[in-house]
Protein backbone atom coordinates (compact mmCIF):
# COMPACT_ATOMS: atom_id res chain seq x y z
CA UNK A 1 0.00 0.00 0.00
CA UNK A 2 2.90 2.36 0.82
CA UNK A 3 4.44 1.60 -2.55
CA UNK A 4 1.12 2.38 -4.22
CA UNK A 5 0.80 5.84 -2.65
CA UNK A 6 4.48 6.62 -3.09
CA UNK A 7 4.45 5.67 -6.75
CA UNK A 8 1.20 7.57 -7.37
CA UNK A 9 2.61 10.73 -5.76
CA UNK A 10 5.81 10.43 -7.85
CA UNK A 11 3.81 10.13 -11.06
CA UNK A 12 1.74 13.22 -10.19
CA UNK A 13 4.88 15.26 -9.52
CA UNK A 14 6.70 13.90 -12.59
CA UNK A 15 3.74 14.82 -14.80
CA UNK A 16 2.94 17.99 -12.89
CA UNK A 17 2.05 20.02 -16.00
CA UNK A 18 -0.64 17.54 -16.96
CA UNK A 19 -1.72 17.26 -13.32
CA UNK A 20 -2.15 21.02 -13.04
CA UNK A 21 -4.12 21.04 -16.31
CA UNK A 22 -6.34 18.25 -14.97
CA UNK A 23 -6.91 20.21 -11.76
CA UNK A 24 -7.91 23.36 -13.68
CA UNK A 25 -10.34 21.39 -15.86
CA UNK A 26 -11.72 19.68 -12.75
CA UNK A 27 -12.14 22.97 -10.85
CA UNK A 28 -14.02 24.52 -13.78
CA UNK A 29 -16.25 21.45 -14.07
CA UNK A 30 -16.99 21.47 -10.32
CA UNK A 31 -17.91 25.17 -10.44
CA UNK A 32 -20.30 24.56 -13.32
CA UNK A 33 -21.90 21.67 -11.42
CA UNK A 34 -22.16 23.86 -8.29
CA UNK A 35 -24.01 26.51 -10.29
CA UNK A 36 -26.34 23.86 -11.71
CA UNK A 37 -26.98 22.16 -8.35
CA UNK A 38 -27.41 25.56 -6.67
CA UNK A 39 -30.05 26.58 -9.21
CA UNK A 40 -31.91 23.33 -8.73
CA UNK A 41 -31.75 23.64 -4.93
CA UNK A 42 -32.92 27.27 -5.09
CA UNK A 43 -35.83 26.38 -7.38
CA UNK A 44 -36.90 23.52 -5.10
CA UNK A 45 -36.81 25.81 -2.05
CA UNK A 46 -38.78 28.51 -3.86
CA UNK A 47 -41.43 25.95 -4.76
CA UNK A 48 -41.64 24.65 -1.19
CA UNK A 49 -41.74 28.19 0.28
CA UNK A 50 -44.22 29.51 -2.29
CA UNK A 51 -47.28 29.09 0.00
CA UNK A 52 -45.55 31.34 2.58
CA UNK A 53 -44.68 33.95 -0.03
CA UNK A 54 -47.97 33.92 -1.95
CA UNK A 55 -50.89 33.11 0.33
CA UNK A 56 -54.09 32.07 -1.40
CA UNK A 57 -57.20 33.67 0.03
CA UNK A 58 -60.88 33.11 -0.69
CA UNK A 59 -63.94 35.27 -0.29
CA UNK A 60 -67.63 34.44 -0.10
CA UNK A 61 -69.95 36.58 -2.22
CA UNK A 62 -73.40 36.67 -3.72
CA UNK A 63 -73.90 34.56 -6.83
CA UNK A 64 -73.34 37.48 -9.19
CA UNK A 65 -70.30 38.61 -7.21
CA UNK A 66 -71.65 42.11 -6.56
CA UNK A 67 -71.63 41.84 -2.76
CA UNK A 68 -69.13 40.51 -0.24
CA UNK A 69 -70.79 42.06 2.81
CA UNK A 70 -74.39 42.39 3.91
CA UNK A 71 -75.26 38.86 2.75
CA UNK A 72 -76.98 35.84 4.23
CA UNK A 73 -74.40 33.05 4.54
CA UNK A 74 -76.08 29.92 5.86
CA UNK A 75 -74.77 28.51 9.12
CA UNK A 76 -74.00 25.11 7.60
CA UNK A 77 -71.86 26.74 4.92
CA UNK A 78 -70.04 28.82 7.52
CA UNK A 79 -69.31 25.77 9.66
CA UNK A 80 -68.26 23.78 6.58
CA UNK A 81 -65.54 26.36 5.99
CA UNK A 82 -64.51 26.67 9.65
CA UNK A 83 -64.23 22.89 10.08
CA UNK A 84 -62.43 22.18 6.78
CA UNK A 85 -58.95 20.65 7.06
CA UNK A 86 -57.88 22.68 4.02
CA UNK A 87 -58.72 26.07 5.56
CA UNK A 88 -56.86 28.29 8.00
CA UNK A 89 -57.78 31.63 9.55
CA UNK A 90 -61.48 31.66 8.60
CA UNK A 91 -63.11 35.03 9.36
CA UNK A 92 -66.89 35.45 9.61
CA UNK A 93 -68.96 38.40 10.78
CA UNK A 94 -72.57 39.24 11.54
CA UNK A 95 -73.88 42.82 11.57
CA UNK A 96 -75.58 44.20 14.65
CA UNK A 97 -77.15 47.37 15.95
CA UNK A 98 -77.31 48.11 19.66
CA UNK A 99 -78.02 50.56 22.41
CA UNK A 100 -77.00 50.83 26.06
CA UNK A 101 -79.38 49.55 28.71
CA UNK A 102 -82.69 47.74 28.32
CA UNK A 103 -85.42 49.21 26.15
CA UNK A 104 -88.48 48.06 24.20
CA UNK A 105 -88.97 47.96 20.46
CA UNK A 106 -91.07 51.09 20.70
CA UNK A 107 -88.16 52.95 22.31
CA UNK A 108 -85.60 52.04 19.64
CA UNK A 109 -85.49 55.50 18.01
CA UNK A 110 -84.03 57.10 21.13
CA UNK A 111 -81.74 54.22 22.10
CA UNK A 112 -80.75 52.15 19.06
CA UNK A 113 -77.94 54.38 17.81
CA UNK A 114 -74.74 52.28 17.73
CA UNK A 115 -73.39 49.67 15.32
CA UNK A 116 -71.59 46.46 16.09
CA UNK A 117 -70.20 43.22 14.71
CA UNK A 118 -70.13 39.65 15.89
CA UNK A 119 -66.89 38.01 14.66
CA UNK A 120 -64.42 35.24 15.36
CA UNK A 121 -61.18 37.15 14.56
CA UNK A 122 -60.01 40.80 14.62
CA UNK A 123 -59.63 40.73 10.81
CA UNK A 124 -63.42 40.89 10.64
CA UNK A 125 -63.12 44.67 10.89
CA UNK A 126 -61.70 45.70 7.53
CA UNK A 127 -58.55 47.77 7.91
CA UNK A 128 -58.20 47.29 11.66
CA UNK A 129 -54.85 45.99 12.89
CA UNK A 130 -54.53 43.56 15.77
CA UNK A 131 -52.37 45.99 17.74
CA UNK A 132 -55.25 48.49 17.65
CA UNK A 133 -57.10 46.35 20.18
CA UNK A 134 -56.06 46.53 23.84
CA UNK A 135 -57.19 43.59 25.97
CA UNK A 136 -57.88 43.14 29.63
CA UNK A 137 -54.97 41.39 31.37
CA UNK A 138 -55.16 37.64 30.78
CA UNK A 139 -57.35 38.03 27.67
CA UNK A 140 -56.37 37.88 23.99
CA UNK A 141 -58.03 37.63 20.58
CA UNK A 142 -58.96 33.99 21.19
CA UNK A 143 -61.86 35.28 23.30
CA UNK A 144 -63.64 36.02 20.01
CA UNK A 145 -63.81 32.28 19.34
CA UNK A 146 -65.75 31.55 22.54
CA UNK A 147 -69.40 31.80 23.57
CA UNK A 148 -68.62 34.05 26.54
CA UNK A 149 -70.69 37.16 27.27
CA UNK A 150 -67.87 39.62 26.66
CA UNK A 151 -67.38 42.63 24.43
CA UNK A 152 -64.75 44.96 23.00
CA UNK A 153 -65.87 48.60 22.94
CA UNK A 154 -64.64 51.60 21.00
CA UNK A 155 -62.20 53.52 23.20
CA UNK A 156 -63.85 56.91 22.63
CA UNK A 157 -67.28 55.46 23.40
CA UNK A 158 -65.95 53.97 26.65
CA UNK A 159 -64.64 57.37 27.71
CA UNK A 160 -67.94 58.99 26.80
CA UNK A 161 -69.91 56.48 28.90
CA UNK A 162 -67.36 56.44 31.73
CA UNK A 163 -66.70 52.70 31.30
CA UNK A 164 -63.50 50.79 32.13
CA UNK A 165 -61.92 47.38 31.55
CA UNK A 166 -63.67 44.68 33.55
CA UNK A 167 -66.94 46.63 33.88
CA UNK A 168 -70.25 44.94 33.12
CA UNK A 169 -72.43 46.77 30.62
CA UNK A 170 -76.02 46.02 29.59
CA UNK A 171 -76.68 46.10 25.85
CA UNK A 172 -79.85 45.63 23.85
CA UNK A 173 -78.93 44.09 20.50
CA UNK A 174 -80.92 44.09 17.27
CA UNK A 175 -80.03 42.01 14.22
CA UNK A 176 -80.30 42.60 10.48
CA UNK A 177 -82.66 40.53 8.40
CA UNK A 178 -82.17 40.76 4.64
CA UNK A 179 -84.93 40.14 2.12
CA UNK A 180 -84.18 37.14 -0.11
CA UNK A 181 -84.81 39.22 -3.20
CA UNK A 182 -84.52 42.96 -3.54
CA UNK A 183 -82.62 45.32 -1.28
CA UNK A 184 -84.93 45.53 1.74
CA UNK A 185 -83.22 45.31 5.13
CA UNK A 186 -85.10 44.85 8.40
CA UNK A 187 -83.75 45.56 11.89
CA UNK A 188 -85.35 43.36 14.53
CA UNK A 189 -84.79 42.77 18.27
CA UNK A 190 -82.50 39.91 19.26
CA UNK A 191 -81.35 39.94 22.90
CA UNK A 192 -80.77 42.13 25.94
CA UNK A 193 -77.92 40.96 28.14
CA UNK A 194 -74.99 42.04 30.31
CA UNK A 195 -71.45 41.80 28.95
CA UNK A 196 -68.04 42.11 30.52
CA UNK A 197 -65.74 44.65 28.81
CA UNK A 198 -62.53 42.75 27.98
CA UNK A 199 -61.01 45.10 25.45
CA UNK A 200 -61.03 48.49 23.76
CA UNK A 201 -60.32 49.38 20.14
CA UNK A 202 -59.08 52.37 18.18
CA UNK A 203 -59.60 51.82 14.46
CA UNK A 204 -56.97 53.86 12.66
CA UNK A 205 -57.95 53.29 9.03
CA UNK A 206 -61.32 51.68 8.49
CA UNK A 207 -61.69 50.18 4.99
CA UNK A 208 -65.12 48.61 5.19
CA UNK A 209 -68.20 49.59 3.19
CA UNK A 210 -70.37 49.79 6.29
CA UNK A 211 -70.38 51.98 9.41
CA UNK A 212 -67.35 51.31 11.66
CA UNK A 213 -68.41 49.13 14.61
CA UNK A 214 -68.60 50.51 18.15
CA UNK A 215 -68.66 47.05 19.70
CA UNK A 216 -67.33 43.59 18.88
CA UNK A 217 -68.93 40.43 20.28
CA UNK A 218 -67.81 36.78 19.91
CA UNK A 219 -69.35 35.18 16.83
CA UNK A 220 -70.27 31.90 18.53
CA UNK A 221 -72.01 33.78 21.35
CA UNK A 222 -74.13 35.50 18.68
CA UNK A 223 -74.98 32.12 17.17
CA UNK A 224 -76.18 30.96 20.58
CA UNK A 225 -78.21 34.16 20.98
CA UNK A 226 -79.92 33.58 17.64
CA UNK A 227 -80.60 29.97 18.55
CA UNK A 228 -82.04 30.89 21.98
CA UNK A 229 -84.56 33.15 20.24
CA UNK A 230 -85.47 30.54 17.64
CA UNK A 231 -83.98 32.65 14.83
CA UNK A 232 -82.01 31.12 11.96
CA UNK A 233 -78.42 32.36 12.04
CA UNK A 234 -76.82 33.86 8.94
CA UNK A 235 -73.31 35.31 8.72
CA UNK A 236 -72.92 38.64 7.02
CA UNK A 237 -69.47 38.12 5.42
CA UNK A 238 -66.86 35.38 5.22
CA UNK A 239 -63.31 34.83 4.04
CA UNK A 240 -60.40 32.48 4.70
CA UNK A 241 -56.86 31.55 3.73
CA UNK A 242 -55.98 28.24 2.06
CA UNK A 243 -53.86 26.16 4.45
CA UNK A 244 -51.85 24.39 1.73
CA UNK A 245 -52.23 25.89 -1.77
CA UNK A 246 -50.79 22.68 -3.23
CA UNK A 247 -54.08 21.04 -2.18
CA UNK A 248 -56.25 23.55 -4.04
CA UNK A 249 -58.02 20.86 -6.04
CA UNK A 250 -59.06 19.00 -2.89
CA UNK A 251 -60.27 22.25 -1.31
CA UNK A 252 -62.29 23.23 -4.37
CA UNK A 253 -63.87 19.79 -4.55
CA UNK A 254 -64.83 19.94 -0.87
CA UNK A 255 -66.25 23.47 -1.10
CA UNK A 256 -68.30 22.52 -4.18
CA UNK A 257 -69.44 19.00 -3.31
CA UNK A 258 -69.80 19.14 0.48
CA UNK A 259 -70.27 22.79 1.44
CA UNK A 260 -72.29 23.51 -1.72
CA UNK A 261 -70.63 26.74 -2.80
CA UNK A 262 -71.06 27.83 -6.42
CA UNK A 263 -68.80 29.72 -8.79
CA UNK A 264 -69.57 33.39 -9.44
CA UNK A 265 -71.99 33.94 -12.33
CA UNK A 266 -71.85 37.64 -13.17
CA UNK A 267 -75.14 37.57 -15.10
CA UNK A 268 -77.08 35.95 -12.27
CA UNK A 269 -80.02 37.81 -10.75
CA UNK A 270 -79.16 39.72 -7.58
CA UNK A 271 -79.97 37.91 -4.35
CA UNK A 272 -78.54 38.34 -0.86
CA UNK A 273 -77.59 34.65 -0.53
CA UNK A 274 -73.86 34.31 0.16
CA UNK A 275 -73.52 31.11 -1.85
CA UNK A 276 -70.61 31.79 -4.21
CA UNK A 277 -66.91 31.35 -3.48
CA UNK A 278 -64.05 33.11 -5.22
CA UNK A 279 -60.53 31.72 -4.63
CA UNK A 280 -57.77 34.16 -5.56
CA UNK A 281 -55.27 31.59 -6.76
CA UNK A 282 -54.15 32.97 -10.14
CA UNK A 283 -50.81 34.37 -8.96
CA UNK A 284 -49.96 31.22 -6.99
CA UNK A 285 -50.85 28.86 -9.83
CA UNK A 286 -48.88 30.92 -12.35
CA UNK A 287 -45.81 31.03 -10.10
CA UNK A 288 -46.07 27.34 -9.19
CA UNK A 289 -46.32 26.35 -12.86
CA UNK A 290 -43.28 28.45 -13.75
CA UNK A 291 -41.18 27.00 -10.92
CA UNK A 292 -42.33 23.45 -11.71
CA UNK A 293 -41.35 23.85 -15.37
CA UNK A 294 -37.96 25.28 -14.41
CA UNK A 295 -37.36 22.42 -11.98
CA UNK A 296 -38.38 19.83 -14.58
CA UNK A 297 -35.98 21.43 -17.07
CA UNK A 298 -33.10 21.37 -14.59
CA UNK A 299 -33.79 17.76 -13.65
CA UNK A 300 -34.02 16.84 -17.32
CA UNK A 301 -30.53 18.26 -17.85
CA UNK A 302 -29.00 15.98 -15.21
CA UNK A 303 -28.41 12.91 -17.45
CA UNK A 304 -26.79 15.10 -20.12
CA UNK A 305 -24.51 16.74 -17.56
CA UNK A 306 -23.46 13.34 -16.23
CA UNK A 307 -22.67 12.13 -19.76
CA UNK A 308 -20.69 15.33 -20.46
CA UNK A 309 -18.62 14.95 -17.26
CA UNK A 310 -17.97 11.28 -18.07
CA UNK A 311 -16.83 12.32 -21.54
CA UNK A 312 -14.55 15.03 -20.08
CA UNK A 313 -13.04 12.46 -17.71
CA UNK A 314 -12.54 9.99 -20.55
CA UNK A 315 -11.05 12.58 -22.91
CA UNK A 316 -8.64 14.08 -20.35
CA UNK A 317 -7.41 10.64 -19.29
CA UNK A 318 -7.18 9.34 -22.86
CA UNK A 319 -5.09 12.29 -24.07
CA UNK A 320 -2.88 12.11 -21.00
CA UNK A 321 -2.26 8.39 -21.42
CA UNK A 322 -1.28 8.64 -25.10
CA UNK A 323 2.15 10.01 -24.15
CA UNK A 324 2.56 7.41 -21.41
CA UNK A 325 2.12 4.23 -23.43
CA UNK A 326 5.83 3.43 -23.17
CA UNK A 327 5.70 3.87 -19.40
CA UNK A 328 2.66 1.60 -19.19
CA UNK A 329 4.26 -1.02 -21.47
CA UNK A 330 7.46 -1.07 -19.39
CA UNK A 331 5.40 -1.40 -16.23
CA UNK A 332 3.58 -4.39 -17.66
CA UNK A 333 6.75 -5.95 -19.04
CA UNK A 334 8.30 -5.84 -15.56
CA UNK A 335 5.55 -8.16 -14.36
CA UNK A 336 2.99 -5.72 -13.03
CA UNK A 337 -0.47 -7.24 -13.53
CA UNK A 338 -3.43 -5.58 -15.26
CA UNK A 339 -5.24 -4.93 -11.98
CA UNK A 340 -2.24 -3.34 -10.27
CA UNK A 341 -1.43 -1.28 -13.36
CA UNK A 342 -5.06 -0.08 -13.53
CA UNK A 343 -5.13 1.00 -9.89
CA UNK A 344 -1.81 2.85 -10.21
CA UNK A 345 -3.10 4.96 -13.11
CA UNK A 346 -6.62 5.26 -11.66
CA UNK A 347 -5.32 6.23 -8.21
CA UNK A 348 -3.19 8.97 -9.77
CA UNK A 349 -6.27 10.40 -11.54
CA UNK A 350 -8.43 10.01 -8.42
CA UNK A 351 -5.99 11.99 -6.24
CA UNK A 352 -5.66 14.79 -8.80
CA UNK A 353 -9.44 15.08 -9.27
CA UNK A 354 -10.06 14.89 -5.52
CA UNK A 355 -7.79 17.93 -5.17
CA UNK A 356 -9.69 19.62 -8.00
CA UNK A 357 -13.00 18.82 -6.30
CA UNK A 358 -11.85 20.27 -2.97
CA UNK A 359 -10.43 23.41 -4.58
CA UNK A 360 -13.53 23.92 -6.73
CA UNK A 361 -15.83 23.45 -3.73
CA UNK A 362 -13.83 25.98 -1.68
CA UNK A 363 -14.06 28.54 -4.50
CA UNK A 364 -17.77 27.89 -4.85
CA UNK A 365 -18.28 28.28 -1.09
CA UNK A 366 -16.47 31.64 -1.15
CA UNK A 367 -17.98 33.17 -4.29
CA UNK A 368 -21.28 31.33 -4.89
CA UNK A 369 -22.21 30.56 -1.26
CA UNK A 370 -24.41 27.52 -1.96
CA UNK A 371 -25.77 25.22 0.73
CA UNK A 372 -23.44 22.52 2.06
CA UNK A 373 -25.75 19.88 0.58
CA UNK A 374 -25.25 21.47 -2.86
CA UNK A 375 -21.44 21.29 -2.51
CA UNK A 376 -21.62 17.65 -1.43
CA UNK A 377 -24.01 16.72 -4.23
CA UNK A 378 -22.06 18.45 -7.01
CA UNK A 379 -18.72 17.17 -5.65
CA UNK A 380 -19.95 13.58 -5.51
CA UNK A 381 -21.49 13.88 -8.96
CA UNK A 382 -18.21 15.22 -10.37
CA UNK A 383 -15.98 12.54 -8.83
CA UNK A 384 -18.23 9.63 -9.78
CA UNK A 385 -18.81 10.77 -13.37
CA UNK A 386 -15.26 12.03 -14.06
CA UNK A 387 -13.59 8.94 -12.60
CA UNK A 388 -15.99 6.71 -14.51
CA UNK A 389 -14.76 8.33 -17.74
CA UNK A 390 -11.15 8.00 -16.59
CA UNK A 391 -11.68 4.32 -15.83
CA UNK A 392 -12.98 3.78 -19.37
CA UNK A 393 -9.88 5.40 -20.83
CA UNK A 394 -7.54 3.26 -18.69
CA UNK A 395 -9.44 0.08 -19.57
CA UNK A 396 -9.14 1.01 -23.25
CA UNK A 397 -5.36 1.22 -22.76
CA UNK A 398 -5.40 -2.26 -21.21
CA UNK A 399 -6.84 -3.70 -24.39
CA UNK A 400 -3.74 -2.72 -26.36
CA UNK A 401 -0.93 -5.28 -26.86
CA UNK A 402 2.12 -4.68 -24.66
CA UNK A 403 4.46 -6.10 -27.31
CA UNK A 404 2.97 -3.82 -29.92
CA UNK A 405 3.46 -0.76 -27.73
CA UNK A 406 7.06 -1.74 -26.96
CA UNK A 407 7.79 -2.39 -30.63
CA UNK A 408 6.44 1.07 -31.63
CA UNK A 409 8.60 2.82 -29.08
CA UNK A 410 11.83 1.07 -30.19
Amino acid sequence: MKFFFRQTARNIVRHRTKSILHILIGVLTVLILDVYAGNMDSTEKQLVDLPNVLEVSARISTLNGSQQEGMTIREDRMMGVRESEYVKDPVFTVRLKFGFGAFTVEEYKENLNHYGLGMNAPEGVSGMKREEITYLEGVDESVLETTEKVCILDEALMEEKGLHFGDDVMLTIFYYRYATEGSEVYIEPLVTDTYKIVGSMQIGEYKGNWVPPDVILPLDYMREAYRSQGIAFFADSGSFTVKDPFELNALKAQMHDEVKFLSVITRAKHRTDGNALTIMDEAFIRSAETLTKNLALLRGMLPFLVVIVIFIGYLCSYLSLQSRREEYALLRSLGTGRGRSFFLLFGETALVEAAACILGSVLAAVFLRPAVSVLVLSGAMFLIAFLAGAAMAILALHRLSVMEMLTKTM
